[in-house]
């Protein structure tokens, strides 16, 4: 297990739900991909200023968010996760927020994210990482 590898995953996770887009960006090469492959996925966005541009329009309609990640495999250069996000909708009056899982592979080099991806949950984010 590269431990390395493990630590940007978590420290980007966290940055993420700090809803902290320079600090996230600080753990993607500079043209890293995001790709989201479930069904009513967000699109893919590559370079720096399309992450930003992604990340702060997720950021700016929430309030408040909360990732719990869960490392489920980890390869050469290749982490499988599953993940849970709560969050509260920006304007929401009830401040019960919602809960919606996923699954993500991370490819790094270098000690930095060069692609991203995002499934519906852990087990099929496992089986698309090739390491189960």
């Amino acid at each position: 297990m590269s431990e390395d590898d493990v630590a940007v995953v978590r420290g980007n996770s966290e940055a993420f739900g700090d809803r902290d887009v320079d600090r996230m960006l600080s753990y993607y090469a500079p043209d890293a991909e995001v790709i989201d492959r479930r069904a009513m996925g967000l699109g893919a966005f590559r370079g720096h200023d399309e992450l930003r541009r992604y990340y702060s329009s997720i950021f700016n309609s929430a309030d408040a968010m909360r990732e719990h990640l869960e490392i489920l495999a980890v390869g050469d250069g290749v982490v499988a996760a599953g993940a849970e996000l709560w969050a509260r909708l920006a304007g929401d009056t009830t401040g019960a927020g919602f809960t919606t899982p996923y699954g993500m592979v991370l490819h790094l080099r270098d000690g930095l994210i060069t692609l991203l991806e995002v499934y519906t949950d852990g087990a099929e984010a496992l089986a698309a990482s090739g390491l189960a």
